[in-house]
């Protein structure tokens, strides 16, 4: 499961914010992105209240062109005294004045301010999966945010996303993934068990050769790629060659007959879904390898076309 997630809109990302020297060295260590959208949060700011460092107001999303509503109240928000607050066009964070016409140092992004509160429908929360992809790059001294700054299907994604879904803006979910665990178990009350010697050393083999990193994130981006079937994996597929296939070929020799990859992001209260899964907090992804077919399917880098129906995640 992941130690660690990290989310971003793509705006910022791409623009010239600047994280503290901790987020970017737990930055560094995130192996895995998914690329997400939802409804764009804005203001109304005909509604925007701040007294005694309370902030109110009404947060507004589109759905298929037709705005929705939520109702802010309570919000802590501390600013100087006898400041004053501004929403400007298109109205997705609040500034403060000074007294004497500067801005002040912080402001209230609609995007962040959404994730913190409980809607009927909790569409503000529901991020739609739409690619996943591993955040290692082959420069160490590149961060996760300087590699998806510079990756063409990043950039492919978010042009075609703003035709198609104005009203969505773009998130980036980063994860680090450094539990993985090999697991072995036997039966012995099984009748037909293999108790050859050949048997015994293929179960050493695989525990005492266990996957490195690049196959272990190699497995989880493909466990997860198999489990949401994101849009944009299927569009913008790998061309032979590439490194990746080499090492995710290579995962097939490990003799695993099974692959649990757990995804959670309870602790920013997002839910995530795609066409074929329904949105949660929290995923469990299991695959059955036993077969020849299943691992054939699971392992080819065509993604989903490859024996269809065969396998899938559950």
């Amino acid at each position: 499961m992941n130690s660690l997630t990290f989310m971003t809109p793509a705006h910022q990302l791409l623009g010239d914010n600047k994280v503290s020297p901790a987020q970017e060295e737990q930055l560094a260590k995130c192996n895995i992105y998914i690329i997400a959208m939802r409804p764009t949060p804005y203001f109304d700011p005909s509604t925007l209240k701040h007294e005694n460092n309370i902030f109110s107001g009404t947060l507004c999303y589109k759905v298929d062109g037709e705005e929705r509503r939520v109702e802010v109240n309570n919000y802590y928000w501390k600013i100087d005294k006898g400041a004053t607050i501004e929403c400007s066009y298109p109205h997705r964070e609040v500034i403060y004045r000074l007294s004497n016409g500067t801005v002040g140092e912080y402001y209230l992004p609609a995007t962040i301010l959404a994730c913190q509160y409980d809607h009927e429908d909790n569409t503000l929360n529901d991020y739609e999966v739409l690619y996943v992809g591993q955040a290692i790059g082959n420069k160490a001294n590149r961060s996760a945010f300087d590699r998806l700054k510079s990756h063409s299907t990043f950039q492919k994604i978010l042009a075609l996303t703003a035709q198609e879904y104005p009203d969505n803006e773009i998130v980036v979910f980063m994860y680090e993934f450094e539990n993985g665990q090999v697991f072995s178990s036997m039966d012995g009350m099984a009748k037909d068990a293999n108790n050859t010697q050949e048997n015994e050393r293929r179960l050493f083999n695989a525990v005492s050769n266990p996957p490195n990193k690049k196959q272990k994130i190699g497995l989880i981006e493909a466990g997860l790629i198999r489990y949401f079937e994101p849009k944009y994996n299927e569009i913008f597929k790998t061309k032979f060659p590439s490194s990746k296939h080499k090492v995710l070929q290579s995962c097939r020799d490990l003799d695993a007959t099974g692959l649990i990859v757990e995804l959670d992001s309870s602790d920013l209260r997002c839910r995530l879904f795609s066409p074929s899964v329904v949105a949660k907090e929290h995923h469990i992804a299991n695959f059955d390898l036993v077969s020849q077919e299943k691992r054939m399917s699971f392992f080819n880098s065509t993604r989903f076309t490859s024996l269809p129906n065969v396998i899938s995640g559950s």
